[in-house]
């Protein structure tokens, strides 16, 4: 194929085996042919890129749509999950629902039966005292002659309660008797005058700050020295320290010690009373002068005896002042005590009592 120009047209010549052939055209179609095929790739290429560019939004599209299901079935578990738990809590719920109203239903039922028994122990009460008007009877006869005997006035009696103030007057003799025979109390000799308190002290001798166990009472010549409580004589020794010592064990936990003694009047496993010599004041062992060291332990531990030197019978300050012991469980089992003994003596004819 050739072309030839001639002026303003073009010829085109197409030759094959066959021969030639020639077409002529003018030149402006030229460039309308050039144009047309600059548009066609225009348009080609423009659909090209097109399709491209839809592809990749599907696959945008694909891959947020997988993280949506992804969090789709994340959500479907957890809303299972939570659908169990609310099922669960329902369940226990019901019953709950169910116990309460058995236990309303049963109440009306427990409460006439509860109140029955009350009934019936009453009535007991009641006739077990009816039974022993007569031996109450007996015993305020005996008790008012015993009371004439002693020469009590009329005004002193209260003839309308007999019975309840004799009982009770004996339970507090006895609560009272009890605490102080057996916690040590009152002073140990008969000197009231404490020369060194209990605490933190410059030692008199050794001139060191120390912690006094006890308190020191002023005795300038030998005096008797006696048991604050009933006890046993645990130790009746010498040492350098104490000089001569005296240790009773006491009940409930209590110990009391007497130190610079003269002289020791018992000896380890006698069996003291409140009131009983022990020994002497002196001025053995590390002593500048004599006097007694007087000590109270609880359970091993030293505690102040100042409360314990001021305690006279009838007087209850000392289970507040003094911390540290478990005065409640203490005096309940004292109660306890009374409460049994008073239990054994009940359980004697009226007769015998009084005969």
């Amino acid at each position: 194929m050739t072309e030839s120009l001639i002026d303003d047209d073009l010829t085109i010549t197409i030759s094959d085996a066959y021969g030639s052939k020639f077409y002529q055209t003018k030149r402006s179609f030229k460039w309308k042919l050039i144009l047309a095929g600059v548009a066609m790739i225009g348009i080609v290429a423009v659909s090209v890129f097109g399709n491209v560019w839809q592809l990749n939004e599907q696959k945008s599209l694909t891959a947020t749509n997988s993280a949506l299901e992804a969090e789709i079935i994340q959500f479907d578990s957890a809303n299972s999950n939570l659908n169990q738990v609310i099922s669960s809590k329902s369940e226990v719920i019901e019953r709950i629902s169910n116990e309460l109203v058995k236990i309303e239903r049963n109440s009306g039922v427990e409460t006439a039966d509860k109140e029955l028994e009350l009934d019936e122990r009453i009535k007991l009460i009641a006739d077990y005292y009816s039974d022993k008007d007569a031996e109450f009877s007996e015993i305020g006869n005996r008790v008012q002659q015993i009371e004439g005997l002693i020469g009590l006035s009329d005004e002193d009696k209260e003839a309308s309660n007999l019975v309840a103030r004799v009982e009770l007057a004996s339970l507090t003799a006895a609560h009272e008797k009890i605490l102080h025979d057996s916690i040590p109390n009152g002073y140990p000799i008969e000197s009231r005058v404490v020369t060194s308190k209990f605490g933190s002290r410059i030692h008199p001798i050794t001139k060191v700050k120390s912690f006094h166990k006890g308190v020191d009472i002023r005795a300038k010549t030998p005096k008797p020295i006696y048991a604050t409580a009933d006890g046993i004589v645990r130790a009746a020794d010498y040492s350098k320290l104490s000089g001569n010592r005296i240790v009773v064990q006491h009940n409930f936990g209590f110990e009391t010690r007497y130190s610079h003694l003269d002289s020791m009047d018992v000896e380890p496993g006698d069996i003291v009373h409140k009131g009983d010599l022990l020994g002497a004041s002196g001025n053995t062992g590390l002593s500048d002068a004599p006097h007694l060291h007087y000590e109270i332990r609880y359970l091993g531990k030293s505690i102040d005896p100042d409360q314990f030197l001021k305690w006279e019978f009838g007087s209850h300050e000392i289970f507040t002042n003094v911390r540290g012991i478990k005065w409640p469980s203490l005096i309940s089992l004292i109660n306890k005590q009374i409460t049994h003994q008073t239990l054994q003596l009940s359980q004697l004819e009226p007769t015998s009592l009084v005969k």
